[in-house]
């Protein structure tokens, strides 16, 4: 059921990224070939109703805000960078699948916690609630522009 991102996947997860734009960072087809070029871990499930994309902390990915914050605190983590859902595979437990796989995967490649964000401003309330129960505790705050974009951290140690 989960498996590999191949280029089948990418109107699929273009479309559902574009649908929960305001809370993840916009994304096109070749900045999704780019972002799944750096990404040591790139799974869907179930022909992409589901997709999770991550890197560990020495990815190459200059100019990656949240990335840098997270250096800040911890010298070895791995970031999720964005898990998307297809409105139409909500409540499947899609998400609780492809986070045991990532923690399963970032546990046997060495590091020794999960980290990612997510959105305050616009308030993503399900996201805060899935991490909580998925074990991540928050870990800080970032204001990216005033009214307009904050985030919260959250880590779970492994």
């Amino acid at each position: 059921m989960i498996g590999a991102i191949s280029e089948t996947h990418y109107d699929q997860i273009l479309r559902i990224n574009e649908r929960f734009v305001h809370w993840l960072a916009p994304l096109d087809r070749d900045e999704l070939k780019h972002v799944l070029g750096i990404a040591s871990y790139s799974r869907q499930i179930n022909q992409a109703q589901g997709v999770l994309i991550g890197y560990g902390h020495d990815a190459n990915y200059p100019g990656h805000e949240n990335m840098q914050w997270f250096s800040r605190m911890f010298d070895l983590y791995f970031y999720i960078d964005r898990i998307i859902i297809d409105e139409s595979a909500l409540g499947r437990g899609y998400g609780r699948l492809l986070y045991a796989d990532i923690e399963n995967f970032a546990r046997a490649s060495g590091y020794p916690r999960l980290t990612c964000e997510v959105s305050i401003i616009p308030d993503n309330p399900g996201s805060h609630s899935f991490h909580e129960r998925m074990g991540f505790r928050p870990c800080g705050e970032q204001i990216y522009k005033p009214g307009v974009k904050a985030v919260r951290y959250y880590e779970k140690p492994l």
